[in-house]
């Protein structure tokens, strides 16, 4: 069976910027989110071996999300100046070295990976997808989709999902609606933390199972806590759902991985330090 290796992109990228903050070059460029990128770039091919490998992207500006809900994700801070001058290298050196980028106008990367997993499972193509969006493990089907943690090194299926959250791929969405995700400022239901998403997800199957038989909730705290937060669960659930109603995505030929990209760019010699060069050489706008 083929593998189809899914980037998320900025989310993989932030998660090497804080896993090396403080990291520079001798010019005191900083470069922990690029050192992060390389090591995992040149890992692919010797532990993590792939047939194609796609980059997602957000977007730029506003999505459905945002309609659904005027605050989705502005709780976000403003990223920090050392992040935001790596961001357009690390997007630069991704085009430098060949691979390819997908995104859709009006949608998220977690859309567009969900489309591509859609497309992938359609012609029997196992995914890996690179990422630490819990929105993402609702995708992971066993012997078909695995979430890849970089920093651990370790594939997570049905079970891991289930070991991680106390629920298996499947309910993901339902438990996201009740604890919601302050990351993406989802509100969930005030007061239901994990292990009382887990017990209500133990005892009905959906949100919509729990409201149709809300007298039998028999915690009248956690009764009155889902009478007062139904229409943010609904909500919730509505902004976790990812979206595959849509694609432009027709083949995977444009992202087929080629090892010899590897050998080109150890022969280019396209080293951070160097990555960084090309980078300020050009006229590259900022992606933040």
């Amino acid at each position: 069976m083929k593998i189809l290796t899914i980037i998320d992109t900025f989310g993989f990228f932030f998660r090497n910027y804080y896993a090396l903050p403080a990291l520079r070059n001798s010019k005191g460029f900083p470069t922990g989110l690029l050192t992060g990128f390389a090591n995992f770039i040149y890992s692919i091919k010797n532990e993590h071996d792939t047939d194609y490998l796609l980059f997602a992207l957000d977007s730029k500006g506003k999505n459905f999300r945002h309609t659904l809900d005027v605050n989705y994700k502005a709780n976000r801070p403003e990223a920090p100046e050392d992040l935001k001058k790596q961001l357009p290298v690390a997007i630069e050196w991704v085009k430098k070295m060949g691979f390819k980028c997908y995104e859709e106008e009006g949608f998220e990367a977690d859309d567009v990976i969900a489309s591509a997993v859609k497309f992938a499972k359609k012609h029997d193509i196992k995914v890996r997808i690179v990422t630490h969006d819990k929105d993402l493990y609702q995708l992971i089907d066993d012997g078909k989709v695995v979430i890849y943690d970089p920093m651990k090194k370790s594939e997570i299926d049905e079970l891991g999902c289930f070991e991680k959250f106390g629920v298996y791929p499947k309910r993901i969405n339902e438990y996201l609606a009740l604890v919601g995700d302050t990351a993406d400022n989802i509100p969930g239901v005030k007061g239901i933390g994990p292990k009382g998403a887990k017990k209500l997800l133990d005892d009905f199957e959906s949100i919509e199972d729990i409201y149709e038989n809300l007298q039998k909730v028999s915690n009248p705290r956690v009764k009155t806590m889902l009478e007062e937060g139904k229409q943010n669960a609904f909500l919730s659930k509505q902004l976790c759902y990812l979206t595959t109603l849509w694609t432009s995505l027709t083949s995977l030929n444009r992202f087929i991985f080629r090892a010899t990209i590897l050998w080109q760019i150890s022969r280019m010699s396209l080293s951070v330090m160097s990555c960084v060069r090309c980078f300020q050489k050009s006229k590259v706008k900022p992606y933040m």
